[in-house]
């Protein structure tokens, strides 16, 4: 898709600077006395954006499932576009995962092909912990007593972001849905098999689409993110799976550092003994 629309803004970049080389070639034309057709639909004001009420529904019903969930596995195929100088997207592919027991405990991971990341995250109600798996090292510090507090602490003191934190967010105050600008239905689509009704958002700087499954069990199934305000306009998409009934115990979310593994701090923290 991507290829095939650089394609096109490739023939048509030609199409206009041929026309224009012709156009600078003859006498510029006295300007018409009247409008025409094409004139006057250019200067016509976009249409105005349309906020459907069902879509906006469908968000405050997920997030309102999402909060009823009180042990639940994650587990997202995500693909990211990086741009490089010369603005030549690279799709580059991962997994992030979390595995969730409300409302303190939580184990995360995020990896990244052809990068170095690889990364682990504990949580066990008193001690949040970050390893990296490949360059061997971690960091543990004391934690807020549950998970919606642990997000902006870790991401506050630490610059830390936890994936698929925002899973946590949906129908809060800091879900921001009053930022929205457009709001659309776009129509039903099979997600991994799963039915789900497909929607639409902007909001400033921001293209989103979300795919919710249909019925009781409204859980989002995919998310496509597109940065409208970033040179190249990259892209985010992840798909999503999920396990309601997880095999878990307080060992999941409790770090045990490898043999070869190296503690560190975290920048003006103290180092805090792991079980």
């Amino acid at each position: 898709m991507l290829t095939k629309r650089s394609s096109c803004n490739v023939v048509l970049a030609v199409a206009l600077l041929a026309g224009g080389m012709c156009l600078a070639q003859q006498p510029a034309p006295s300007p018409p006395t009247t409008p025409t057709p094409e004139a006057s639909s250019a200067t016509q004001a976009a249409p105005a954006p349309v906020i459907q009420a069902e879509a906006i529904d469908a968000l405050k019903q997920m997030g309102t499932y999402l909060r009823t969930l009180t042990a639940f596995s994650v587990t997202a195929d995500v693909t990211v576009d990086e741009v490089l100088l010369s603005g030549q997207k690279i799709q580059v592919s991962g997994e992030n995962t979390m595995t969730v027991r409300r409302p303190d405990r939580l184990k995360g991971t995020m990896r990244k092909d052809e990068t170095d990341i690889d990364r682990e995250f504990y949580y066990d109600g008193k001690t949040f912990t970050i390893y990296g798996k490949n360059v061997k090292y971690y960091a543990s510090a004391p934690a807020p007593a549950t998970i919606a507090a642990l997000f902006d602490a870790v991401s506050e003191r630490f610059g830390v972001d936890i994936p698929l934190a925002d899973l946590f967010a949906w129908s809060t105050d800091k879900s921001k849905m009053q930022d929205i600008t457009s709001a659309l239905h776009i129509g039903p689509a099979r997600i991994g098999g799963v039915l789900t009704d497909h929607y639409a958002f902007r909001q400033e700087g921001l293209d989103w689409q979300v795919w919710i499954e249909q019925g009781k069990t409204r859980l989002p199934r995919k998310f496509v993110i597109t940065t409208m305000d970033e040179e190249g306009q990259p892209q985010y998409m992840s798909v999503l799976k999920w396990n309601l009934s997880p095999a878990i115990s307080d060992k999941t979310f409790t770090f045990v550092p490898p043999k070869d593994a190296h503690r560190i701090v975290f920048a003006g923290q103290t180092p805090v003994a792991t079980k």
